[in-house]
């Protein structure tokens, strides 16, 4: 299974069901790896949207991929607030420098005091007619939008302060100290990795 190097450009592309794009980040630094998890983070990056409009993001941002949950979860920094915006998607998959999933429409925005709403249900209620999504998908969806609200209400990382900070202080100082696997991981322990018992 091919996984991406620590400190490697790699872009972002969310599909939607029918394998067309919905939306590509191009620059993209990865911070962590391994057969699970990405952690990176990006600033001033491209974004393309569907349309083909182009643009770039003002706000530096931390993203959590986690390939046995059907969400990613984005970090967004502004001076000194920030919030997260949760996406329900399918698994990702990496190959050829490019982490890919399919977007599902429900997104859970999260304030910095761990307040949350749960936005877009009315699309996904549309998409679903539209694209037919399969049963398996509604029942994975369903059980994921309730473990990511569990995640939430338990400041399970990375809806901590210690985990943002951490990799907030790694991304702002790429470059210049490169994190490696045995040293992010020491550092962190069990506090940041989730691990299936």
């Amino acid at each position: 299974m091919e996984i991406p190097d620590i400190g490697s450009t790699i872009e972002i592309v969310s599909l939607k069901h029918d394998q067309k794009l919905h939306r590509r980040w191009e620059e993209n630094i990865v911070l962590y790896s391994d057969d699970d998890l990405v952690i990176g983070g990006n600033d001033c990056t491209t974004v393309e949207e569907s349309t083909g409009k182009r643009w770039r993001t003002t706000e530096p941002a931390i993203f959590y991929f986690d390939r046995r949950f059907w969400f990613n979860i984005i970090m967004l920094l502004k001076g000194n607030e920030y919030y997260y915006y949760c996406n329900l998607s399918s698994p990702f998959t990496y190959k050829n420098e490019r982490l890919q999933y399919i977007d599902y429409d429900i997104d859970v925005i999260v304030e910095s005091d761990f307040t949350y709403k749960i936005v877009d249900e009315a699309d996904f209620e549309v998409n679903r007619s539209r694209f037919h999504y399969p049963k398996e998908v509604e029942l994975a969806i369903a059980k994921n939008l309730a473990e990511l609200q569990t995640w939430i209400e338990e400041r399970k990382s990375p809806f901590n302060n210690a985990f943002l900070d951490y990799w907030h202080a790694v991304f702002h100082h790429n470059g210049k100290i490169k994190p490696c696997y045995e040293c992010s991981k020491a550092s962190l322990g069990k506090v940041f990795f989730i691990k299936e018992e």
